[in-house]
């Protein structure tokens, strides 16, 4: 009976191992302290056009100076904000999936709308 019981505790810590790590959820996201990672470095009106994007798959995407704000936080803080705040608790539209691939694309556009922005001016007239 206690092999019998031994044998369960293996297969269900197997079994919670292979979901946690078939999420593809970010690793260096789980040490990011998500309550101060983002403080003084995003206004709550850019947080709410990420949140709209990213979780609620509505609105406009992010401005330019909201996705400036987005890269100064850091995609560690990003993930785990949306591991955090969305993925635990079901706060969101569609599948875990859907909100993985929709944060990566918000971070992704960011970084390119912050990049181009960056770029050399034209020449001098």
């Amino acid at each position: 009976m206690g092999l019998l019981n031994g044998f369960c505790s293996v297969m269900i810590l197997l079994i919670i191992n292979i979901v946690a790590l078939s999420t593809d959820l970010n690793p260096v996201a789980a040490q990011v302290d998500v309550k101060t990672c983002a403080n003084g470095k995003m206004t709550k009106q850019c947080g709410e056009s990420i949140r709209l994007s990213v979780a609620m798959n509505v609105g406009p995407p992010p401005t330019n100076d909201c996705c400036k704000e987005l890269v100064t936080v850091g995609k560690p803080c990003h993930d785990a904000y949306v591991q955090e705040r969305h993925l635990k608790v079901h706060d969101f539209v569609g599948s875990a999936e859907d909100l993985l691939k929709r944060s990566d694309q918000v971070w992704t556009q960011c970084v390119q709308s912050v990049h181009a922005s960056a770029e050399a001016p034209g020449h001098f007239d």
